[in-house]
């Protein structure tokens, strides 16, 4: 465990919330008393930095705002201090088309945001994009491979069954790239998300570029996680903690596992046990 806590850092979906989902009581308190305690705290996501990964800390009724932010698993980076963002390493244009014809004949959905939730390009419209939509009042529009691929972007986010999750990894192993690689986001008995990301971009760095720039040493974090785009995070965090709920993967390179899932309060408790009541 660690000596000094100056930051800590936790993913969102089924780490501190369930998808789409508010805080639970606990975790609540439990940040806010960070708060209070002057240890810094923010989030680290998959989804693209803009105002509603912010907006969150409001939605949540933390009373405070973030004091950094994480979005496209590493490839942004918002500093309170500075208010500004950082973008890393995105997948070029080109990259975009050669993975989208990579993939071509598989029953999957491809997503591209050009603008953060504002400007979204997918090649159809489903369930999972229509709730996503709902959920973040996102303009989408729909198109073949060539209009899909027209920008540079963070990350391809793909959209599938579990049953097609064997036949992508299959279509992904027989091309190999350096370009880029891929990371398990979100998995539940009928839904899989999967994202192509620039080789150098996981949360870890955007984690390393704010120890940085915020003169705090990462030996005085604690991060938080689940899934696989939670690795390169809980590895440079000084003490990195995988949820209970979260994958045999990100369990392995954890220094901790929580004795309870998101569902129960899973952050939350832990904090109280292991920090607050050391």
């Amino acid at each position: 465990m660690l000596k000094k806590l100056s930051a800590v850092v936790a993913d969102i979906d089924g780490t501190l919330a369930l998808k789409g989902g508010n805080l639970m009581p606990r975790t609540r308190a439990a940040i806010q008393r960070l708060h209070e305690e002057g240890v810094l705290f923010g989030v680290a996501s998959g989804r693209p930095m803009d105002r509603r990964i912010l907006d969150m800390a409001k939605e949540w009724d933390l009373g405070f705002e973030f004091d950094l932010a994480i979005g496209m698993n590493g490839g942004d980076l918002y500093d309170r201090k500075t208010n500004q963002i950082n973008h890393f390493h995105q997948l070029k244009k080109e990259d975009v088309k050669t993975i989208l014809t990579m993939l071509d004949g598989l029953d999957l959905n491809a997503i591209v945001y050009v603008n953060g939730y504002d400007e979204i390009n997918a090649l159809r419209m489903d369930d999972f994009l229509r709730d996503s939509q709902k959920r973040n009042h996102s303009v989408v529009e729909i198109g073949d491979i060539d209009f899909v691929s027209r920008h540079d972007t963070g990350k391809i986010e793909c959209q599938m069954k579990p049953w097609v999750k064997p036949l992508f990894l299959e279509r992904v192993a027989a091309n190999p790239s350096d370009r880029w690689t891929t990371v398990t986001t979100f998995e539940m008995e009928e839904h899989c998300t999967i994202e192509f990301v620039d080789p150098r971009i996981n949360k870890g760095l955007a984690l390393k570029e704010f120890s940085a720039s915020s003169g705090i040493p990462l030996e005085e974090i604690m991060a938080f996680g689940d899934m696989e785009n939670d690795i390169g995070l809980l590895r440079e965090a000084g003490w990195g903690v995988c949820l209970l709920n979260g994958s045999d993967q990100t369990k392995a390179v954890a220094q901790d596992i929580t004795e309870y899932t998101v569902h129960e309060d899973g952050v939350g408790r832990y904090l109280e046990d292991h920090w607050f009541n050391r």
